[in-house]
């Protein structure tokens, strides 16, 4: 079976050369098989023989000219029929290209091919034999020629269906992966949020233990270490819960190194090393007075300074200009780079309001613009991105200071 199998692909693997073979092995039907409905019974030669081999050898070319071939093969059919005096084999030629035709083409076309091609045998009998009365063999030749088109339409049909069918399942297996992954971020986002729960109710613990310790500290020493042990076994609760919420949400493949510390500012110069190694020329500039940001916003503005440097690499010219400002209560970040005008759409591949973002300095902003004002937003600070009239694509970010403001 399998052996059968391959044998059938083989003319689907090697299109070309099954044609070229097809045509040779017709070749000896059509000119050395005798006709027993010709006057002499004899084989085709001399000029008829000559035909036959270019009508056969046309044949190879069936797939790659169909609508050509046909003409070909009929015109020469036609043409050997009135130098033999008869029909011969000849038309076996017309009947495999009619096939051809009828499975590569249309029903209509397939009809006026078919309608041409008997007429074309059809006026060689007519030359060769007398036009009326048509013998047996011009209803033998309408009669084959008309099962070749419909096989051929008949095998064009059900090659159309197998490729739809093969479609729609693709599509429904495409369709069952979307869901499958849609319900698994749904279970996933579920199972945070249940966990968040939980985290919210151990801070809870931890601030009202920290109370209790502050009271007692004086009074009752004992007491104080007490609580003090409870926000400790909290806390330590808080980090395993705050673990597992990020391992639910993260990427299987994602790369995890959970003794590494969170970039901040303080590792902007390495950011700045790697893209100028990269070819990315940047001009840096820091004001105030270097330090990082309480809580998350720290590494907000590295991501914020990662992704604008990303993009300025990707659709600028090879320059930006990074600004870090450090005033009492909060920070501020601005990357400048001059865009390439082919460059300028490859920002703006969706509009803030399609995406549900507004921002009053920028008209459109690109995915990764989205995740930025995320970033920033989630901390309290504020965001705007602009095209600047010169060819500047400007990206400018306020993060608040908590600790700073304390102080």
């Amino acid at each position: 079976m399998t052996r059968l199998r391959d044998l059938r692909a083989l003319p689907l693997r090697h299109p070309a050369a099954s044609d070229a073979l097809l045509a040779v092995a017709l070749m000896p039907i059509v000119i050395f098989l005798p006709d027993p409905d010709r006057p002499d019974g004899s084989s085709l030669s001399g000029a008829a023989a000559v035909v036959a081999i270019a009508t056969c050898a046309a044949l190879a070319w069936r797939r790659r000219r169909p609508g050509a071939v046909l003409a070909g093969t009929a015109s020469g059919a036609a043409v050997v029929i009135v130098l033999a005096g008869g029909s011969s084999w000849i038309p076996l030629t017309t009947f495999v290209a009619l096939y051809t035709f009828a499975v590569l083409h249309g029903r209509r076309s397939t009809l006026l091919a078919l309608a041409a091609s008997l007429a074309m045998i059809a006026a060689g009998i007519a030359v060769a034999a007398g036009p009326w009365p048509p013998d047996a063999q011009a209803f033998q030749h309408a009669s084959s020629f008309a099962v070749a088109a419909a096989v051929g339409a008949a095998v064009r049909s059900r090659r159309a269906y197998v490729v739809a069918v093969e479609e729609r399942a693709e599509r429904a297996e495409r369709s069952r992966e979307q869901e499958a992954a849609r319900r698994v971020a749904e279970e996933r986002l579920r199972i945070a949020r249940e966990l968040h729960d939980v985290v919210a109710h151990r801070v809870a613990i931890v601030n009202v233990q920290a109370s209790v310790a502050s009271h007692l500290v004086r009074t009752d020493p004992p007491g104080a270490l007490t609580a003090i042990q409870h926000v400790r076994d909290a806390g330590r609760a808080i980090l395993d819960e705050l673990s597992d919420v990020l391992n639910v949400l993260r990427q299987p493949d994602e790369a995890v190194n959970p003794h590494s510390p969170a970039p901040g500012l303080d590792e902007v110069h390495h950011l700045v090393a790697s893209f100028q190694s990269a070819g990315l020329s940047i001009r840096q500039s820091v004001s105030g007075s270097p330090r990082a940001i309480a809580g998350g916003a720290d590494l907000v503005a590295y991501r914020v300074l990662q992704e604008a440097l990303t993009n300025a690499h990707k659709h600028g010219t090879g320059q930006a200009t990074m600004t870090i400002r450090y005033a009492p209560t909060e920070v501020g970040l601005d990357v400048t780079n001059p865009t390439a005008e082919h460059e300028t759409s490859a920002l703006r591949p969706a509009t803030d309001e399609a995406v549900g973002v507004r921002d009053a300095s920028s008209e459109s902003a690109g995915f990764g613009l989205i995740g930025m004002r995320e970033r920033v937003a989630a901390v309290g600070g504020e965001m705007a991105t602009r095209h600047d009239p010169d060819g500047h694509f400007r990206v400018s970010v306020r993060l608040p200071d908590r600790a700073g403001a304390e102080r």
